[in-house]
């Protein structure tokens, strides 16, 4: 059957002129006195990335067999490039040393000055107060003393105090059975309730 027949090149990516085209636009193989076509490229070495030679099958082969892209290098230099390879060739730092006493003064004060418009910060910096097992209050927590109408300074004794206080005065006895303070009562509750579970009192 006849491969080059115009049925064929129909059918095909490339039709036949253009495959003919392609053909002539092959170099010549860079081998010294090869005639052959140089369809294969093949790496020029360190310090010409990106640069190929064109070989025809055979030199290609040829060449393969002798390439060495460490050619020229001594053990240790192979080895520290074998190991800079890992990241990429770019810098690292061991943990730590990249810390804060290195920051440029710059960035420290950009840092420093840098806006806080939802208080996401500010909120962290106002987290003064102390669980009396020694950790720092929660914001649950915070929020649950603020109901009871205490700050983070607060002491165990002090929020029980409290509690007590808050629940006679809110109670629906304590005013003619009015239900005016029911909600906030139960505020009060569940944030006594929230302290009492985290072990704050």
């Amino acid at each position: 059957m006849k491969l080059d027949s115009k049925y064929f090149d129909k059918i095909r990516v490339k039709p036949g002129e253009d495959r003919k085209a392609a053909a002539s636009n092959v170099p010549q193989c860079d081998w010294p006195g090869c005639p052959r076509p140089g369809k294969h490229k093949a790496p020029k070495g360190r310090s010409a990335e990106g640069q190929f030679f064109n070989y025809c099958t055979q030199h290609v082969q040829e060449y393969n067999k002798t390439y060495n892209y460490f050619s020229g290098m001594k053990d240790d230099e192979v080895a520290s490039f074998q190991k800079d390879s890992q990241t990429g060739h770019r810098p690292t730092w061991k943990l730590g040393q990249n810390s804060t006493a290195n920051v440029s003064a710059s960035r420290r004060k950009a840092t420093a000055s840098a806006k806080d418009p939802f208080n996401l910060f500010t909120e962290a910096k106002e987290k003064a107060g102390f669980h009396p097992k020694g950790r720092a209050l929660r914001a649950t927590e915070l929020k649950a003393l603020q109901t009871l109408g205490l700050d983070d300074t607060a002491t165990p004794e002090q929020v029980k105090t409290q509690y007590k206080t808050l629940v006679k005065r809110l109670h629906p006895d304590a005013n003619a059975g009015s239900r005016a303070n029911e909600d906030t009562l139960k505020a009060v509750i569940q944030a006594y309730d929230h302290l009492r579970s985290s072990g704050f009192c």
